[in-house]
């Protein structure tokens, strides 16, 4: 089937092995490979007739392909790097060929280069041409051989431009050929016109929007209205897998959405394993004319610009590592062909993403977390793996990945609290004192244990804690800690003494353990320990603490020496490791 794209970003989601929907506006024309001696690779190829074209008229693009590979995905990137084209063609005896006309107008066809990316199978070819104006007659073709023209009034004889049987050609060069050359069939990208009412088909609160001439997917403000009227939270629009493999965008009036928030449902967007939850209001419309369109595209597949990114954010980060599973998002809004692109969200989007059974059983869990990756920068999100499904949530659209963090210290090698620090140090919950060094045997405040706790109560997502209303006095404002004591004290976990915190106070193990028993229902606890404790210095634990550490003891939250529990004794930075590791249990 073949897709046609007149304006659009692409949004790449992420999973599969291979894409061709990788190069910018104004890269340098290449043939690539996953190896120079690859045979397959360099029996790709990717030509076009002319480096240059006006506006009126075309370009044949062709090329060879290997012998067992059939489709061939085709994209050209405009100047302002949206989609001006795609295609998936099929090639017939080890070629493939199509012929493209360049729209007269100005909205559809804006000067300067453009960027064609052929591939398949993973492997892929771009190269350049510019628009450089109208032609010399757009009404004919003009007689310019490079952009589609020839004779007038015969639409080209050229076959290097599309022309071919003078009959066919009509007055539009190389616009409408059907036998020279560049072979197949000649497509114009389609001027926007609005989108049908009625467009796409609405069952109960659930859209199957329709595939447009263009390529993209639409829906219609009726049929919106028609989902949003049976529809208790959300609107579902349901777009194929495959409109997430070719990265097909989805499209509706920009007014259908207003009319969701209105009547504060949700949008939830799906394409095959990925769906992605936009809350009312989350996404901001500014324009308020009829013929504003909103645009997003899911594409499900590992683009090589997205590798490109990943990979250059993990030249300056060692301990991460790629898992293969990525997601970037671009939401515009076009109004009157002006594009504006929507990055920020006005309330966090929920992303739900089913693992395929070999990323499944590839993904070290216990290791990997979901990354915002900004230039070179990494940013921790967080996310939630229940057996194969991924959340996350998103409070803006870019490239988001899930990376493995294997962070090792020197000080820790065969440690009995190794494996539990390398855990809570891919999930952001524990750092080193420096790259190499984590003190394990170095007692830890207070106010560091309580950060450490409320980080993994935030890992899970089960509560928040106002961090505006500090009721402790000896707790400064604008420190590290200030919010984060706060938001424990709020949810019960810290009480103080005396209307003081003492944060700077290294933590005691009975004092750790009366707050990780009252953070223990925050999170889903599995293990029990069998019997009683029987601590030979149970008499020396104060007695505000004996119940919490019976209680934590029969969690298997703590298990002393095996003698004794040293309530006065201060708690290290590799017991509150495992500590918080048996806290957190399955959401690790």
């Amino acid at each position: 089937m073949k897709k046609f794209v007149t304006v659009g970003l692409v949004m790449s989601c992420l999973l599969s092995p291979a894409s061709v929907y990788a190069a910018a506006a104004g890269s340098t024309a290449l043939t690539e490979s996953a190896g120079a001696a690859d045979n397959t690779a360099a029996a790709f190829t990717l030509e076009l007739s002319a480096t240059e074209v006006r506006r009126g008229g075309g370009i044949a693009i062709s090329g060879t392909a290997p012998a067992g590979m059939q489709d061939v995905v085709l994209k050209i990137v405009s100047p302002n790097q949206t989609v001006f084209y795609v295609d998936v063609i099929t090639a017939a005896e080890g070629s493939y060929s199509v012929n493209v006309a360049i729209p007269t107008s100005e909205e559809l066809a804006p000067l300067g280069t453009y960027t064609v990316v052929a591939g398949s199978g993973g492997v892929q070819a771009s190269k350049t041409f510019a628009v450089a104006g109208d032609g010399n007659n757009p009404g004919n073709g003009g007689n310019d051989p490079d952009n589609g023209g020839g004779n007038p009034g015969n639409g080209g004889n050229d076959p290097d431009n599309g022309g071919g049987n003078p009959g066919n050609g009509g007055g539009s060069g190389g616009g409408s050929g059907s036998s020279g050359g560049g072979g197949g069939t000649v497509v114009t990208p389609p001027k926007q016109t609005g989108i049908s009412s009625g467009a796409g088909q609405a069952a109960a609160a659930v859209i199957q929007p329709e595939q447009g001439q263009n390529g993209s997917y639409i829906v219609g403000a009726g049929t919106m209205a028609e989902a949003a009227g049976q529809a208790k939270d959300a609107v579902t629009i349901q777009l194929p897998a495959t409109a997430g493999e070719s990265g097909a965008p989805l499209e509706f009036p920009a007014g259908a959405l207003k009319d969701l928030q209105s009547k504060r449902l949700d949008l939830i967007i799906t394409s095959g394993n990925h769906t992605v939850r936009f809350p009312a209001g989350s996404i901001g419309v500014s324009s308020t004319k009829e013929q504003s369109i909103l645009r997003f595209v899911l594409n499900t597949v590992m683009t090589e610009e997205a590798g490109k990114v990943i990979e250059e954010a993990l030249q300056t980060n060692a301990d991460y590592a790629a898992t293969g599973v990525v997601l970037s998002v671009v939401i515009q809004l076009i109004t009157d062909g002006q594009v504006v692109e929507i990055h920020e969200l006005d309330k966090p989007a929920s992303v739900s993403i089913r693992l395929t059974a070999e990323q499944a059983a590839k993904l070290r869990a216990s290791l990997a977390d979901v990354y915002y990756v900004d230039g070179k920068q990494l940013q921790h999100i967080g996310g939630k793996l229940n057996g194969d499904v991924l959340t996350f949530t998103a409070k803006h659209f870019s490239y988001y990945a899930v990376l493995e963090y294997s962070k090792t210290f020197v000080d820790l090698a065969g440690h009995w609290a190794e494996q539990a620090v390398m855990q809570l140090a891919a999930k952001q919950i524990v750092n080193g004192v420096d790259e190499r060094h984590y003190e394990p045997n170095r007692a830890i405040t207070r106010a560091e244990f309580v950060t450490l706790i409320m980080r993994s109560i935030e890992l899970t997502g089960s509560a928040s804690g106002n961090t505006d209303k500090n009721p402790f006095t000896d707790v400064a404002a604008g420190q590290y800690y200030t919010g984060t004591i706060a938001a424990a004290a709020e949810l019960g976990i810290v009480t103080g003494y005396d209307g003081k915190f003492r944060p700077a106070d290294r933590i005691t193990r009975e004092e750790a353990v009366v707050s990780l028993v009252r953070a223990a229902k925050y999170f889903s606890l599995s293990g029990k320990q069998q019997g009683e404790a029987s601590f030979a210095d149970a008499g020396k634990i104060s007695s505000w603490a004996a119940a919490a550490v019976k209680e934590a003891w029969s969690a298997g939250l703590i298990e002393g020496d095996g003698k004794a529990f040293k309530p006065q004794n201060p708690v290290t930075r590799a017991e509150v490791a495992v500590m918080i590791q048996r806290l957190l249990g399955d959401s690790l």
